[in-house]
């Protein structure tokens, strides 16, 4: 039986604290344990390079997605090494690169990061609520509160109007392991 892809957002920097890192390498080694293979953005370095290279070591394939004018930025060896990427697709832009990550993945997950990761989430979001993204769960790792300002803004543009209160049904706020592992299950 084929795995399947769980797309991974996350920054492209660790951040400040230190327990983002800890935290990106459980759910890398929890994709693993059930049995899922990633697709996310390529990058070596971060939250996003903790995951992939946690998943590879405990047995998933990472199929890396990056646009040709950030390898410098984001690839540590210019040889790939399968260290972080077991494939490496270099798009010519970010559209290109978000394209292909939105139909080689069966679900999604948002981790902390900064502008890229919420235009990431933003995106499949309003995919999903258009009807371009369909049967894809989205959760959002919020496992220390990272996100609690997103779920906020979310609701306060439902109680503004601005979304319908449908739009939660996109996407699961994911609090700890368990809820994970749940959400694994259930894709």
């Amino acid at each position: 039986m084929k795995k399947k892809n769980i797309c991974v957002f996350g920054g492209s920097k660790s951040g400040k604290n230190s327990e983002n890192v800890i935290i990106a390498k459980s759910i890398g080694q929890i994709i693993a344990e059930n049995n899922f293979d990633i697709v996310f953005g390529g990058g070596e370095n971060g939250i996003m390079g903790s995951v992939s290279e946690t998943a590879i070591k405990n047995g998933s394939k990472t199929t890396g997605i990056i646009p040709n004018f950030l390898i410098k930025n984001d690839i540590k060896e210019t040889k790939h090494s399968n260290k972080y990427n077991t494939n490496l697709i270099i798009t010519e832009n970010m559209h290109q690169r978000k394209k292909i990550m939105y139909e080689k993945s069966d679900a999604f997950l948002i981790l902390p990061g900064g502008v890229g990761t919420l235009d990431e989430c933003f995106e499949v979001l309003t995919w999903c609520q258009l009807s371009q993204i369909v049967n894809k769960k989205i959760g959002i790792i919020n496992f220390n509160n990272f996100w609690d300002p997103l779920i906020f803004l979310i609701n306060h543009l439902i109680r503004e109007e601005y979304m319908g209160s449908h739009n939660l049904n996109y996407f699961e706020e994911l609090k700890n392991k368990n809820s994970l592992k749940f959400f694994l299950k259930n894709i």
